[in-house]
Protein backbone atom coordinates (compact mmCIF):
# COMPACT_ATOMS: atom_id res chain seq x y z
CA UNK A 1 0.00 0.00 0.00
CA UNK A 2 2.88 2.53 0.90
CA UNK A 3 4.78 1.67 -2.10
CA UNK A 4 1.53 2.47 -4.50
CA UNK A 5 1.06 5.43 -2.52
CA UNK A 6 4.55 6.95 -3.32
CA UNK A 7 4.14 6.22 -7.18
CA UNK A 8 0.85 7.82 -7.15
CA UNK A 9 2.47 10.81 -5.21
CA UNK A 10 5.99 10.64 -7.70
CA UNK A 11 3.38 11.17 -10.69
CA UNK A 12 1.67 13.93 -9.00
CA UNK A 13 4.52 15.58 -8.65
CA UNK A 14 5.95 15.03 -11.96
CA UNK A 15 3.03 16.34 -13.86
CA UNK A 16 2.67 19.24 -11.80
CA UNK A 17 2.61 22.13 -12.66
CA UNK A 18 0.61 21.39 -15.85
CA UNK A 19 2.27 22.08 -18.97
CA UNK A 20 4.42 21.86 -21.65
CA UNK A 21 7.52 19.98 -20.99
CA UNK A 22 10.70 20.40 -22.60
CA UNK A 23 12.89 17.16 -24.32
CA UNK A 24 16.58 16.99 -25.24
CA UNK A 25 18.01 16.09 -28.86
CA UNK A 26 21.41 15.07 -29.05
CA UNK A 27 23.00 16.39 -32.33
CA UNK A 28 26.06 15.77 -33.27
CA UNK A 29 26.75 19.25 -35.24
CA UNK A 30 24.56 22.46 -34.61
CA UNK A 31 21.44 21.97 -35.70
CA UNK A 32 19.92 24.30 -38.93
CA UNK A 33 16.46 24.93 -37.67
CA UNK A 34 15.38 24.52 -33.78
CA UNK A 35 11.80 23.58 -32.33
CA UNK A 36 10.10 25.38 -30.17
CA UNK A 37 10.19 23.25 -26.20
CA UNK A 38 13.98 21.36 -27.16
CA UNK A 39 17.25 21.65 -25.70
CA UNK A 40 19.72 20.26 -27.90
CA UNK A 41 23.06 18.99 -26.76
CA UNK A 42 25.27 19.56 -29.58
CA UNK A 43 28.92 17.60 -29.70
CA UNK A 44 29.90 13.55 -30.84
CA UNK A 45 31.11 12.33 -27.51
CA UNK A 46 31.84 15.56 -25.68
CA UNK A 47 28.60 17.60 -25.41
CA UNK A 48 30.16 20.72 -25.85
CA UNK A 49 27.10 23.31 -25.89
CA UNK A 50 23.10 23.52 -25.44
CA UNK A 51 21.55 25.45 -27.65
CA UNK A 52 17.21 26.33 -27.74
CA UNK A 53 14.77 29.28 -28.55
CA UNK A 54 14.50 31.52 -26.06
CA UNK A 55 11.09 30.52 -23.79
CA UNK A 56 10.17 34.04 -23.60
CA UNK A 57 8.39 34.07 -26.92
CA UNK A 58 11.15 36.21 -28.68
CA UNK A 59 12.25 33.11 -30.58
CA UNK A 60 15.85 34.25 -30.37
CA UNK A 61 18.88 31.43 -29.91
CA UNK A 62 20.27 30.33 -26.62
CA UNK A 63 23.82 29.22 -26.81
CA UNK A 64 25.25 27.94 -23.59
CA UNK A 65 28.69 26.67 -22.98
CA UNK A 66 29.20 22.87 -21.43
CA UNK A 67 33.32 22.98 -21.54
CA UNK A 68 34.16 23.25 -18.22
CA UNK A 69 37.58 25.26 -18.88
CA UNK A 70 35.46 27.95 -20.29
CA UNK A 71 33.52 30.20 -18.58
CA UNK A 72 30.61 30.87 -18.50
CA UNK A 73 29.65 27.13 -17.83
CA UNK A 74 26.56 25.46 -17.39
CA UNK A 75 25.77 21.49 -17.39
CA UNK A 76 22.72 20.15 -18.26
CA UNK A 77 21.68 16.24 -16.93
CA UNK A 78 18.53 14.59 -18.76
CA UNK A 79 16.19 12.27 -16.75
CA UNK A 80 15.52 9.02 -18.14
CA UNK A 81 12.39 10.73 -19.75
CA UNK A 82 14.48 12.82 -21.60
CA UNK A 83 13.94 15.65 -19.49
CA UNK A 84 16.42 18.08 -19.14
CA UNK A 85 17.59 20.30 -16.28
CA UNK A 86 20.32 23.14 -16.94
CA UNK A 87 22.13 24.61 -13.70
CA UNK A 88 22.77 27.62 -13.20
CA UNK A 89 20.18 29.60 -14.43
CA UNK A 90 19.94 31.61 -17.74
CA UNK A 91 20.02 35.03 -17.58
CA UNK A 92 20.33 36.62 -20.52
CA UNK A 93 22.00 40.12 -20.40
CA UNK A 94 21.26 41.62 -24.10
CA UNK A 95 17.69 41.04 -25.82
CA UNK A 96 14.43 39.92 -24.22
CA UNK A 97 16.59 39.64 -20.55
CA UNK A 98 15.06 36.90 -19.69
CA UNK A 99 15.87 35.02 -16.32
CA UNK A 100 14.84 31.60 -15.93
CA UNK A 101 16.10 27.69 -14.22
CA UNK A 102 15.32 24.67 -16.68
CA UNK A 103 13.85 22.11 -14.27
CA UNK A 104 13.08 18.41 -15.08
CA UNK A 105 11.93 20.37 -18.68
CA UNK A 106 10.03 23.12 -17.65
CA UNK A 107 11.03 26.38 -17.36
CA UNK A 108 10.83 28.10 -13.73
CA UNK A 109 10.70 32.17 -13.90
CA UNK A 110 13.04 33.95 -11.89
CA UNK A 111 11.36 36.93 -10.36
CA UNK A 112 13.03 40.20 -10.92
CA UNK A 113 14.74 42.46 -8.16
CA UNK A 114 14.08 45.70 -8.19
CA UNK A 115 16.78 48.06 -7.52
CA UNK A 116 15.99 50.94 -5.10
CA UNK A 117 17.93 54.11 -5.75
CA UNK A 118 18.53 55.88 -2.89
Amino acid sequence: MLKKLKTLLGRVRDSWPPGRRWKTMMSAEEPEALLPNVLYLVGEQEKWVAVFTCPCGCQKPVWLNLLRGHRPCWSVSVSTKGLPTVSPSVNRQVGCRSHFFLRSGRVVWCKHRRRLWF
